[in-house]
């Protein structure tokens, strides 16, 4: 993709002052697996030491391409849903770094991904049905939205506004209004883009 995403870990990676609390960073952290630098998941085995690193799959499981590609459309799904976080709209027309088909496509992934009520965890919670390792990884990630939603913090998980980086963040401020997910570089990015606007059309 040409998109001029945001770069891989940032050196402030390991203050999670800014990152969304556990589990919600999972779903952080995933969405932000694909960036300026490349895929972190771009390959099956790159999927599986993703997963194993996170305790969502035992070491030495094999992921298929197949469970690779779903991954990928599960991780643009969702990127797509927190973009209908942001106190704007995202704009239109694309291409603005997501995939318009995307939240249709997790759609039709999340039949395949089924969660059921796992009566025996106390408290009760959502829980993979059996299936391969890959895809039950994927499904939780799936109730870790779920859990979100339940507890108030899924719609401050959002993709930066900025069309060419689309990068999720977690907005910690008290009215809920962050745009960017830095503004000193895609804020004054758009800022600059909006004052060239300006100079070059004489309007607002």
């Amino acid at each position: 993709m040409a998109h001029d995403l945001p770069p891989g870990p940032r050196p402030d990676d390991g203050d999670t002052a800014d990152t969304a609390p556990m589990p919600l960073r999972r779903i952080e952290e995933f969405v932000n697996t694909r960036h300026r630098d490349g895929d972190d998941i771009a390959t099956p085995q790159q999927l599986a030491d993703w997963l194993h690193a996170r305790a969502l799959i035992p070491g030495g499981t094999t992921v298929s391409a197949a469970q690779r590609d779903r991954a990928a459309s599960v991780r643009e799904g969702l990127r797509a849903l927190i973009a209908e976080n942001n106190a704007e709209p995202v704009s239109s027309p694309r291409p603005d770094g997501l995939n318009p088909a995307a939240r249709a496509e997790l759609a039709e992934l999340t039949r395949d991904l089924p969660l059921v009520l796992d009566v025996t965890a106390r408290p009760p919670r959502l829980a993979p049905r059996d299936q391969a390792p890959a895809d039950a990884a994927l499904a939780t990630l799936l109730a870790i939205v779920a859990d979100a939603v339940a507890a108030g913090t899924w719609t401050r998980l959002k993709a930066c506004r900025e069309p060419s980086c689309r990068w999720a963040y977690y907005d910690h401020s008290r009215n809920r209004r962050r745009t960017w997910c830095s503004m000193e570089i895609c804020g004054n990015r758009a800022k600059a883009r909006a004052s060239h606007h300006r100079k070059t059309t004489g309007r607002p």
